[in-house]
């Protein structure tokens, strides 16, 4: 290989300069670090998997960026980077998350739910509680200034007095000063975890409004394998098979801990009928909605196409006039839609009311809701089909339609014959992608209807007759009426995946038959 060649920098040459080179090494060091850092800080937090992502992507990077016979790649690795990161990490993640239990009430680790339900306390029997002030001297100790409706007492790290004179809090008291505004504020994190008064009954800080000799609730015997409630001395053994500790009683404590659980989340979704069969409803509405959604705007796109498709007066301010519902941001237009719609105040169903006398509930009936869902996504689908039809048209040959009608065939017969075939050789893959698109369509769902009108007979999170599946699986994990069940809304995503997956091949599948037909029209 000549050194002409090995400078411009081909495939199994050197670097096209080492200036260039240097530079390129001293950006891959610099992204490496962050990401090294960013990693390791993620996998100390507990964040393994993610941390794990961004390192090994980051080595991956590195090597493509350094070796030269992979450069054809750097061009691809930014694309790569985000797909590992905001793909494949993603439904990773989702994958493990669904053959666990993670979700309220058990979203930590065995260990990190004893931590924190070891900061609960309780105010043993018999004992007061007291508002609170904070003191401080000039050597940075800190005092109390409590008090009751029956006592005040001031309280420091070693004794506690009782204050004979009742009235306001002082400014100082016996070489401590009254801390007020930013400096009290500043305190409450020291003052929170300190104890006051005799070190064997000492005195702490429960809240921001009480104070007293509060015990620790929850304590873990570690010889024993119990967590004790002390407040009510009741024993409680984990149960690792569900990730919560069990009392005799059959009662679990408030905090529980996320394990494995194995095919338990996707047995749940077909052997809980309060489940089962509010999904089978939306199941169907979903493949329901996805189809009629592409057929109506396809057929509705295809007819306004073959109209504009014409030389007529003013076409082309009649075509940029349809396709504006295509360039109004569709969150807006879906918030028009829904006032329009609004049975009390919306234009249309009030003008439907003051012409006949009813009104349709848009919103607020299944069937109507449903009609309602579909006529706005026709509004917002409708131009875009319009556009890529208008193109498909005038790509067909005009000498096909010439010999068409030399053969004596009419317009029916030259549209099913020739123009529909050859135009869903063109647009099928379109047709796939929008049917994909819609069977996800969370966006349309959430803005317009917000699900509703609810669905009877279904336990929490609440299913309306207009969620899909993807609504479904959001209050299952986000939702405010749900329990944000974390890992079997994953179970089901994962399901949803893999029948979004099925419905495409089989979509594919329908496509490669159109294009033999295109072949031989």
């Amino acid at each position: 290989m000549s050194t002409a060649a090995a400078e411009a920098g081909s495939p199994g040459g050197l670097p096209a300069a080492l200036p260039n080179f240097a530079l390129r090494l001293i950006l891959i060091a610099i992204a490496d670090a962050f990401a090294l850092l960013l990693g390791v800080s993620l996998i100390n937090d507990g964040n393994v998997f993610l941390g794990a992502t961004i390192l090994v992507t980051a080595l991956l990077l590195t090597i493509v960026n350094i070796l030269p016979n992979l450069w054809p790649l750097r061009w691809m690795t930014p694309a790569l980077a985000l797909i590992a990161l905001l793909v494949i990490y993603p439904f990773g993640y989702t994958f493990y998350i669904a053959f666990t239990n993670y979700s309220d009430g058990h979203r930590y680790a065995r260990a990190e739910a004893l931590q924190l339900m070891s900061r609960e306390k309780y105010l043993p029997e018999g004992e007061a509680s007291y508002s609170w002030e904070i003191f401080r001297n000039e050597a940075g100790e800190y005092a109390l200034w409590l008090s009751n409706e029956n006592e005040t007492l001031f309280a420091t790290t070693t004794t506690i007095t009782l204050v004979e004179t009742a009235g306001e809090i002082p400014e100082s008291y016996e070489g401590y000063t009254l801390l007020t505004g930013g400096e009290r504020f500043r305190a409450l994190g020291d003052v929170q975890g300190a104890a006051f008064g005799d070190p064997n009954n000492p005195v702490g800080v429960a809240s921001r409004s009480a104070a007293g000799t509060f015990r620790q609730r929850w304590v873990w015997d570690e010889s024993r394998g119990v967590l004790m409630d002390m407040e009510n001395n009741i024993p409680y053994r984990a149960d690792d098979t569900t990730g919560s500790f069990v009392a005799p009683n059959g009662s679990t404590a408030p905090l529980g801990y996320w394990v494995p659980v194995g095919l338990n989340n996707f047995a749940r979704i077909f052997s809980d009928s309060l489940i089962a069969g509010p999904l089978v409803r939306i199941f169907l509405w979903t493949v329901a909605f996805a189809f009629f959604s592409v057929f109506t705007s396809f057929v509705v796109g295809l007819f306004m196409a073959i109209v504009l498709n014409r030389s007529f007066p003013g076409v082309r301010v009649v075509r940029s006039l349809l396709i504006i519902p295509y360039a109004v941001p569709g969150m807006i237009s879906i918030l028009i839609w829904r006032g329009m719609l609004n049975p009390n105040l919306g234009v249309i169903a009030t003008n439907i009311e003051n012409i006949f006398g009813w009104s349709p509930p848009f919103l607020t009936d299944p069937g109507w809701a449903k009609f309602s869902v579909l006529l706005v996504n026709l509004w917002l689908s409708y131009p875009y089909f319009m556009l890529i039809c208008s193109g498909a048209l005038q790509a067909i040959p005009s000498a096909i339609y010439e010999a068409a009608e030399v053969d004596g065939a009419n317009a029916r017969q030259k549209f099913f014959g020739l123009t529909l075939p050859l135009l869903l050789v063109s647009v099928g893959p379109l047709l796939i992608a929008s049917f994909t698109y819609n069977f996800n369509n969370f966006l349309l769902i959430e803005a317009l209807t917000r699900g509703g009108p609810a669905m009877a007979g279904t336990s929490a999170p609440p299913v309306g007759h207009t969620d899909n599946l993807i609504s479904y699986v959001f209050r299952f994990a986000f939702g405010a009426g749900g329990s944000r069940d974390y890992g079997f809304a994953s179970a089901i995503a994962i399901i949803i995946f893999v029948l979004v997956g099925l419905l495409t091949i089989i979509q594919f599948r329908f496509s490669k038959r159109l294009e033999e037909i295109g072949e031989n029209v």
